[in-house]
């Protein structure tokens, strides 16, 4: 990667081999649970019924219904528990910290021993951030966490549905739950993430910014990169597109006023970032912040005020952007330590096969 490719590719649209169904499930998950609490009168508890929604980002595209329901369930599982340990761990700032960045190197772990696919462990490290950072009153507690249940299960409804309607091959003849074991799963790399994660939340916690969970996100999604370019790549269009989707959300939260104008633009910049993601990051990231802001802060009392959102928000993001960018030289070389003993063991297995 040359040094000018890092500016360069912000001009490329990479092409994708998505379902374009995905999309629009995406919008159904997030936007059903909107369209519910408007209709009965409070879209602020939907909220978190929509993010629980996010979950459907994972559905599988190359499995029979019942390892993709059975996968589902699963999935839908460890968000529930992503979100009540980020609310037991928003009480206190200092074992807080410690324990969302146990949490993030086990959730990493996890997910590269078992090879899920993308997103991987972002979205279960992002719900957690977010509960952590965001108020949680204490009487309200048991009735957030059933409405986000109530959101993952939205989920796997759809997902029932798309097996029936949509994807028609269904191989059930013969039905074998199965996982991809990968037996060179590093634990340095899922301490890094974990140290990456504690650092950043500790430092919105020790600044006292509002909502700080920006951070993590950013810092997280940085370190998606596969090498250091791409992690500076990623961290350019992150700042890059986070600019632009914030002059959105300014948009936004100055003219769209009305409970069914916000839940209608979370729908639709749903669906733009789940067409743009594989294919445009930086385009992906215009959309998703301002839907971000709109899922975690309508009904905030900062939200009433634009102006201050926007340059908090910018402070966080381009925080955890550098931050991601900084661990993220620590985990590319960690990587590639790992990469060459793979290889030279698979290179022993196969001299002792020859013998």
């Amino acid at each position: 990667m040359s040094k000018y490719s890092v500016f360069t590719n912000f001009f490329t649209i990479t092409p994708s081999k998505r379902s374009w169904h995905i999309p629009f499930l995406a919008g159904l998950a997030v936007g059903i649970p909107l369209i519910v609490g408007y209709f009965l009168g409070d879209i602020k508890p939907a909220l978190v019924g929509s993010l629980a929604g996010l979950t459907i980002l994972y559905t599988p595209n190359n499995k029979n219904r019942i390892e993709t329901m059975t996968e589902m369930f699963v999935l839908s599982f460890g968000m529930i528990f992503s979100y009540i340990l980020g609310i037991i761990l928003s009480f206190n700032d200092f074992w807080g910290s410690i324990g969302f960045g146990v949490f993030s190197i086990i959730a990493y772990y996890i997910v590269k021993y078992y090879s899920l696919r993308p997103p991987g462990s972002f979205f279960f490290i992002m719900i957690a951030s977010m509960a952590i950072a965001l108020p949680h009153p204490i009487e309200k507690i048991p009735f957030q966490i059933g409405i986000f249940t109530l959101g993952t299960f939205n989920v796997c409804f759809l997902v029932l549905l798309y097996t029936f309607f949509i994807r028609r091959k269904d191989i059930s003849k013969e039905i074998k739950i199965s996982t991809t074991i990968n037996h060179y799963t590093n634990f340095k790399e899922a301490l890094i993430i974990g140290i990456a994660m504690a650092l950043s939340i500790a430092t919105g916690k020790f600044f006292k910014l509002e909502y700080p969970y920006w951070i993590p996100i950013s810092c997280l999604a940085v370190l998606q990169g596969v090498n250091v370019g791409h992690i500076w790549q990623r961290g350019i269009h992150r700042v890059l597109g986070t600019l632009i989707g914030l002059g959105i959300a300014w948009v936004v939260f100055s003219y769209v006023t009305t409970p069914l104008g916000i839940c209608i633009s979370i729908i639709i910049l749903q669906i733009i970032v789940e067409l743009l993601i594989t294919r445009h990051y930086g385009l992906a990231v215009i959309s998703l912040t301002p839907m971000g802001i709109l899922l975690a802060e309508t009904g905030s009392p900062i939200s009433l005020e634009p102006t201050q959102l926007i340059i908090m928000r910018l402070t966080e993001i381009i925080i955890g952007s550098l931050l991601g960018a900084v661990c993220g030289w620590f985990l590319y070389n960690e990587k590639v330590h790992q990469k060459t003993i793979k290889h030279l063991n698979k290179s022993r297995k196969i001299l002792k096969i020859k013998r």
